[in-house]
């Protein structure tokens, strides 16, 4: 099993008060950062993250702060957080812009509106079938997949493995039946979590803190992979919890 993944530690926008801790772990335990646009954030942080010495992959805000590419009402306010993005993502020289694909609407729609956005950068993540509020997602299926980048506006997926797992589960298939479908698209960046290996909702657990198979989905990450570690923070701890995760992954690496 290749070891030598670039590993990215999760981060919002307006996480600006743990860079400090962020640095002292910069050699080491995380390669880049994967920054969560937190909408009208740009003005009071970008000068900050500018000053953070590392590689950054930007990630557009998603349903949390209300974007849904899915749905065409929603067009003009997801236009305007994409111009946010992207302005994160050209001032840190990120390649990959991170979006997810919307719910309770037409994933048709949300191809429309990603070309309309006129960005190479684009990378789809793959969500749960299921959302936690019982809505249905859009771009949860490889076949979504295949037909997203067969049509030449998104240029890459993201993998998310936890929410892999549960949209197999929706299909009543193996776990590392989808992952392979998916595998097979040549995914630019991987998503890693633990959750319940029976539910159809992401639950995004801490590494060994649920009973995924997490050996099985570290075993198809490809030579030299990029591997955000997207789990829970206590933001009373800091960056405890993502420290203790990349010593359960090192422990997962050394059983394989």
């Amino acid at each position: 099993m290749p070891v030598n993944w670039k590993i990215g530690l999760k981060l919002y926008s307006t996480d600006i008060d743990i860079i400090a801790d962020a640095r002292k772990l910069q050699n080491g335990f995380f390669d880049f950062v994967e920054l969560y646009v937190v909408p009208d954030s740009y003005e009071t942080t970008i000068n900050v993250w500018k000053d953070f010495d590392i590689p950054f992959i930007i990630h557009m805000p998603h349903s949390l702060h209300g974007v849904n590419l899915a749905q065409a009402e929603k067009w003009q306010t997801n236009l305007i957080h994409f111009k946010e993005t992207q302005k994160f993502s050209d001032e840190l020289a990120s390649g990959i812009i991170i979006v997810h694909g919307g719910n309770n609407g037409n994933f048709n729609e949300t191809i429309r509106q990603l070309a309309l956005f006129k960005d190479r950068r684009i990378a789809l993540e793959n969500k749960p079938k299921m959302g936690l509020r019982g809505n249905v997602c859009a771009g949860w299926s490889p076949e979504e997949f295949r037909y997203a980048l067969g049509s030449g506006i998104v240029s890459s997926m993201v993998l998310d493995f936890g929410h892999a797992a549960c949209a197999a589960n929706s299909l009543k298939k193996g776990h590392m039946d989808i992952v392979k479908e998916f595998m097979i698209l040549n995914p630019e960046l991987f998503h890693l979590s633990d959750g319940d290996a029976s539910s159809e909702k992401d639950t995004h657990l801490n590494l060994g803190k649920g009973n995924l198979n997490i050996t099985e989905f570290l075993s198809v990450i490809p030579d030299n992979g990029l591997v955000t570690i997207e789990t829970p923070r206590d933001m009373r701890r800091g960056l405890d919890d993502f420290v203790e995760d990349i010593h359960a992954l090192r422990g997962l690496i050394e059983k394989a």
